[in-house]
Formats: structure tokens, sequence, C-alpha cells
């Protein structure tokens, strides 16, 4: 029996990315992949792993889906209620140490330490959480997807000709393909064991840059304007609770909190990595695509 990996978040955009890389690299033998329903899901068992119940909402149920598991990848819980994912995460990894499981692997995102950014909070404290653990782990700290610009961007839309800002600063952005490719590569190589893995793209660039791509993509004069808080927010009112919450984003950009460029990625992939570029220039041949992206975004 080999080392045996566990998976969770496999049905997600990135999870589903990690899952086809590592196919490559494991024996499917050795992949065990928790759903929270694993009726159907046929075109998982046709690669020829273990599908096993998981329900986040009923930690104790974890133990018999964790168990004969060697690792765990953690893939942190697509919500903006900060209590509700640092409570499921913790009480996964205390299901997994009670289940045997010797190593978590952690997807957080590639901020800067010690962030205002409220997206970090729960990321922190699932960080500090494992790193004060008795168990190994490996936190992967992901750039921000390419294909989330809309977001950074103040929310934009393609039907809009102004992007509004409360704040600019370079962001290492990624392709979500080589982060996966990358975080499965870092799963099957059983390394990195204590490490905190900064994966981003080989080049940052700041918003008022992304708006000018953007420009030349969907052929149209877009106008880049930094405005207020207060202006931001009531640009914003038909979402403003997720507004507010995406805000202090901003003054961690304004201090460069997410322009590092880290070389990790590229040595990872053996290549560089997908440019920003060519990442637009192929979601955007549907023009609504960036608007599809940031409605789910908005929508968890």
């Amino acid at each position: 029996m080999g080392h045996k990996i566990i998976l969770t978040g496999t049905t997600g955009k990135l999870g589903s990315v990690v899952f086809k890389h590592l196919l490559q690299l494991i024996p499917a033998s050795d992949i065990i992949v928790s759903v929270h329903n694993p009726d159907g899901h046929e075109e998982l068992k046709d690669k020829g792993v273990e599908v096993r119940s998981g329900d986040f909402n009923d930690p104790e149920s974890l133990v018999l889906t964790f168990k004969g598991g060697d690792a765990l990848l953690l893939m942190s819980l697509p919500s903006r209620d900060d209590e509700y994912r640092i409570q499921g995460h913790t009480q996964v990894i205390d299901v997994a140490r009670k289940a045997g499981v010797k190593h978590i692997y952690y997807t957080s995102l590639a901020f800067g330490d010690e962030s205002d950014a409220k997206v970090m909070k729960a990321h922190y404290a699932t960080e500090e959480y494992l790193k004060h653990d008795d168990i190994a782990c490996t936190i992967i700290r992901e750039g921000p997807y390419m294909t989330s610009y809309p977001l950074y961007l103040g929310f934009y839309e393609t039907s809009s000709d102004t992007v509004a800002v409360p704040g600019d600063g370079k962001v290492a952005f990624a392709a979500r393909e080589d982060l996966g490719e990358a975080t499965a590569k870092i799963i099957a190589s059983g390394d990195y064991n204590g490490k905190t893995v900064t994966l981003t793209g080989s080049k940052a660039y700041s918003l008022q840059e992304v708006t000018q791509l953007l420009s030349q993509e969907l052929k149209k004069d877009i106008a880049f304007q930094k405005v207020s808080d207060e202006e931001f927010l009531k640009r914003n009112e038909d979402k403003r609770d997720v507004a507010e919450w995406w805000l202090s984003t901003y003054a961690t950009l304004e201090k460069g909190g997410l322009a590092t460029v880290d070389p990790t990625l590229e040595q990872l992939l053996g290549k560089k990595p997908r440019q920003l570029e060519e990442v637009l220039r192929d979601s955007l041949q549907n023009a609504k695509a960036g608007d599809k992206e940031l409605a789910q975004w908005v929508s968890h």
C-alpha cells in the first residue's frame, strides 16, 4: 500500500486542477477524495480513486473519512464568514490528527505577513493553529488568481468604462492552472515539511496596468480612478457588505503586500508561469467571463 493522500475541495476550481495534476504524479489508488455527498461523482470514481463522504458540518464523521490517510490537502473554505472558516479549518485539523493523518497541506493566500486585509483573517488563524499543532504541516500561499482581476479592480463589470478603486499597488497574480500543478507537485514530493511556500506569477502588475491590459483586450477605453473609501462604498452600494469586507485589501496593496514575486512557482513548474496578458486574452474570448467569475465570488 502506498502513501495515501486525502483531498478536499476536489470539485472546486483550484482543487480540481490539483487533482488532475496529482493523478499524473502518483497512482490513483493512493488518492482518497472527500466530498460532501459521494453519490454520483462518476467522473472521480472512473479515475480509480477512492471517493468517501466528508461532511465538514459533522466533524466526528470525518474521522472515518480520513482513516488510513497519511497526508491531507485542506482547501480553505470559500466563505466571508471568518468564524465559520476558522472553526471549520481547526475542526478538520483536529479530526485529521485523531484519524492518524501525519501531514497537512493548507491552501492560504499570498498576502504578506501581518496584513490587515479581512480576507486574510481566517488564513492567518489557520496558519497559526497549524504551526502550533503537533502534526506536520505545509502552508501553501497561493497567489491571487489572474481571473479574479474584476474583484481587485473594484468589482469591475465589462459593461463599465471605469475602474474606481480606493488604492493601488502591484499584485503578483498567478494562473489557477499553474497554481494547481505546483500544489500537486508539492504534495507528491512529500517535502516542504514545516515550510510556508509562496506561489506567485513571474511579474507583478499595478491595478492601473491591469486596467490598461483590459482596455486592450476589450478594445475600449477604460478610465482608471483612485477614489475615497466612501466613494468606493457608494459605487458598490448594491453589494455594500462585500465591499466593506474587501475594502481593507487596498491598504495592503498600497503597502506592497501583494507585490512580492517569488521564484518557487517557476521552479516547480520547470517553465515560465503563464502571463496575465495571455490569461486575459483566453478568458475574454467570452467577454462576460470576468462578470461570471465576479458573481461567483461575491455570492460566497
